[in-house]
């Protein structure tokens, strides 16, 4: 049995992802991690990865950087949760990340698409 490109990115990276979903967390509330496979070049991150914001920039927040994270109060939100309530019957919104979990989202195509969703527990 092989386990999938994503999953195995997720389990490589997953001390990172866990350490960048709560800080972010702590400064904007509930969002998922958006990973954009157009931008990333390896299958291992670093910290020049990571899209790092202000406290008052999550107004900025975008879909176009390697990894990200996106506030629920975002542009970007609205539109990954209609379009993963389409494909997958499931709704990001009722997500509360205060349990410890978030949604890592992986766009494949620029127009959004392709993707796949994954939960990362903290």
């Amino acid at each position: 049995m092989s386990i999938s490109k994503n999953k195995s990115f997720v389990i490589n990276n997953s001390s990172l992802l866990k350490k960048y979903a709560l800080e972010n967390y702590a400064m904007f509330g509930d969002g998922i991690i958006v990973v954009n496979l157009l931008l990333l070049k390896t299958n291992i991150l670093n910290d020049s990865d990571l899209i790092r914001y202000e406290r008052r920039s999550d107004r900025e927040s975008s879909i176009n950087h390697p990894v990200s994270y996106v506030p629920h109060t975002s542009f970007w939100f609205k539109t990954l949760n209609i379009r993963i309530r389409e494909k997958y019957s499931i709704e990001i919104d009722a997500v509360d990340n205060h349990e410890g979990k978030f949604f890592i989202v992986f766009i494949k195509d620029a127009v959004m698409e392709r993707f796949s969703i994954y939960t990362l527990s903290t």
